[in-house]
């Protein structure tokens, strides 16, 4: 069978405020079940601009448009103004999710701490990251996370040892190719990895890929070529001002495939998958490194 699964981020308060809700209705249209993963911590994308003088990230900031995209507030959240509580400041919305049948997984606490501060990170301050996040997953809704999915698709040999030790039924931690556990070195860990396996909008974007069909045909390409594609989804673009532009993708998805559906269905057919090499590649769109796998 070939599937298709939504992994849709949620990175910032107002794409959880705002973005969510509207991909929830858009969904239910369409009968679709996709996977949210979640930032549950303070919303402190400001501090993005620490990053300008990194190769790649200026260009990207302006090709995407990312003030459009993101707006001023999220753009100046936690340092001109005070960074906002993301999924733990909508409880109610995280219940929603899960209450309309999709899978809740974890994406981050600190989204920005995790994406520009991970490998200076030990294990202890690692874990206080699983932990915050955990435990506000826990208290919304009743029961631990059963999956993760690393803020930028970035993971460290550390970060991968603290995973193994939650006992998660998989983690979506890299980009491209088909479904592994991963190895560094002489360690293999135990989670299994169910990868996005294609690029998103904001991608597409700052590689010049503007006009909607020549973005829809990007998209639809990859969901043609893998017979377990993963189509990464974020809600401050697919649920802000691509809304429309994605309403009108989701049929043409649906004809492409035989199935949408949850991560945590395509994970439990692959419990034990394949072991690759860890390794990080630069990907065109993208400011830094991602994890993959070889």
């Amino acid at each position: 069978m070939r599937s298709l699964s939504f992994k849709v981020d949620v990175c910032t308060h107002d794409g959880m405020r705002d973005g969510v809700p509207r991909l929830l209705d858009l969904f239910r249209r369409h009968g679709v079940r996709a996977s949210f993963f979640l930032s549950f911590g303070p919303d402190c994308s400001g501090r993005a601009i620490l990053n300008v003088f990194r190769r790649g990230f200026l260009k990207k900031m302006l090709r995407s448009g990312a003030p459009s995209l993101y707006g001023f507030r999220t753009m100046v959240s936690g340092t001109l103004l005070p960074a906002r509580m993301i999924a733990s400041g909508h409880p109610d919305l995280v219940r929603r999710i899960d209450a309309e049948g999709h899978e809740v997984a974890v994406h981050a606490w600190n989204h920005r701490r995790w994406q520009d501060k991970l490998p200076r990170l030990d294990a202890a301050a690692i874990r206080e990251e699983f932990d915050r996040a955990f435990a506000s997953y826990e208290a919304i809704l009743g029961r631990p996370p059963r999956a993760f999915g690393a803020a930028a698709w970035f993971v460290t040999p550390a970060s991968l040892a603290v995973a193994d030790e939650t006992g998660l039924d998989y983690a979506s931690d890299l980009r491209g190719g088909p479904p592994c556990r991963l190895r560094d070195g002489e360690r293999v860990f135990s989670t299994p990895q169910v990868p996005t396996t294609g690029p998103c909008i904001e991608e597409l974007l700052v590689g010049g890929v503007r006009e909607e069909e020549a973005m829809a045909a990007a998209l639809l390409k990859d969901a043609a070529g893998s017979d377990l594609a993963v189509m990464a989804v974020h809600a401050e673009v697919e649920g802000g001002p691509y809304l429309d532009f994605f309403d009108r993708l989701l049929p043409r998805l649906e004809d492409g495939c035989d199935a949408i559906r949850p991560l945590r269905e395509v994970a439990a057919e692959h419990p034990a998958p394949p072991v690759r090499n860890l390794t990080y590649t630069e990907l065109p769109g993208r400011s830094g490194r991602v994890a993959t796998a070889e």
